[in-house]
């Protein structure tokens, strides 16, 4: 495949950058305060698109065989298991919408989606871990380590990742790059996309 690649030139760190990567730092509380089931799921088609909201953590979304979605946590403190709020819902047949949240870094998740899926994915701070899918990922994390594991690069038909100050790895494309406004495109004959941003942090491409 016939790969593209450009970087953006350095350019003058942008003045609010520093608070922006502040503001990813801090949690922001977006569901209801009942306490959420460990694990919470409900069926879910393949081939469906889902959309999350994620606040801060270390979340691992996976593909699996099953058609489901369930999000399961965990923590060395019990008190932070208990403040993890989850709210899972379906919109229409191949829709549902997942908004996370909980007491800061210290909890672990892990988010088990249909394997053929299509995902969109904005997340606040921490480390974000993606791979198992056949299916379009959209995903952005303000502040953090977004390591995404791909299927053959023969399967895009498009592929966007950029940082705003960190470093990209993309080693089944043979990119490698760091500092301010780093980016890179590459198009192809697969029936994927891909699009990854990370505000500041790194964004790590590799293969399955």
């Amino acid at each position: 495949m016939t790969a593209q690649f450009r970087t953006l030139a350095r350019l003058p760190p942008p003045p609010a950058l520093l608070a922006l990567i502040c503001l990813a730092m801090c949690p922001v509380r977006a569901v209801a305060d009942e306490p959420s089931a460990n694990p919470t799921t409900i069926a879910f088609p393949e081939g469906g698109t889902i959309r999350m909201s994620l606040n801060v953590g270390a979340m691992e979304v996976v593909g699996v065989e099953e058609q489901r979605i369930t999000v399961s946590w965990r923590s060395s403190r019990s008190k932070d298991e208990r403040g993890v709020k989850v709210k899972l819902t379906r919109s229409g047949a191949n829709a549902a919408t997942l908004v996370v949240d909980g007491p800061g870094n210290r909890v672990r998740y892990r988010i088990e989606v249909p394997r053929q899926s299509n995902v969109a994915i904005r997340m606040q701070a921490g480390e974000l871990d993606i791979h198992g899918l056949l299916g379009d990922v959209d995903a952005d994390l303000m502040a953090g380590e977004l390591d995404l594991r791909v299927a053959e690069p023969s399967r895009y038909r498009t592929v966007r990742a950029s940082v705003t100050f960190g470093e990209i790895t993309a080693k089944p494309w043979h990119f490698d790059t760091g500092g301010m406004w780093r980016s890179f495109a590459t198009k192809g004959s697969g029936e994927y996309e891909l699009r990854a941003r990370v505000l500041a942090g790194q964004l790590t491409l590799r293969a399955e």
